[in-house]
């Protein structure tokens, strides 16, 4: 049985995975402006490959915790804290679940890199697939925003 995306979280705040979070607007506001700003990096031409890469990837995580917090929670600090966003992403932003299974790559190709010392070479194919993931995932969490922020300023 498939679990909705309340029920999901849920489950994931029991398993201590998930922590509720009452973010303000300004709060995931931020992090879609990071995002803008490492995405624009991400499209230099000028700057090197893995920069890149990273800065896609990076814009991809901001992007998804902008998405969670509208959801009223936030990742712990425990191991896996980032790998769970790309896991829940297709019920996070069904828009964009077409990302899922490249941002989940990138994500393991950060993590092979940053903790195992792998030397990576990021193709050109794999840096454009990821920078239209997390195109296609900015595109969702701009308006699952627009959303949650009317609803917060309604509330006022």
């Amino acid at each position: 049985m498939l679990m909705n995306l309340s029920e999901q979280l849920t489950n994931l705040e029991s398993k201590k995975i998930l922590h509720a979070h009452d973010a303000l607007p300004a709060e995931i506001k931020q992090h879609i402006d990071k995002a803008d700003t490492f995405l624009k990096d991400a499209r230099k031409k000028n700057n090197a490959p893995e920069t890149r890469f990273s800065m896609a990837n990076t814009a991809g995580h901001m992007l998804l915790m902008a998405a969670i917090k509208t959801k009223g929670y936030r990742p712990t600090s425990e191991k896996g804290h980032r790998a769970i966003l790309y896991q829940i992403l297709d019920t996070l932003l069904p828009g964009a679940a077409n990302a899922q299974v490249t941002l989940s790559k990138a994500h393991n190709l950060r993590n092979r890199s940053e903790y195992d010392g792998d030397d990576i070479e990021v193709t050109q194919g794999q840096l454009d697939d990821t920078i239209a993931a997390v195109a296609s995932v900015k595109e969702e969490v701009d308006l699952l925003y627009k959303k949650y922020k009317a609803e917060h300023e309604a509330k006022k």
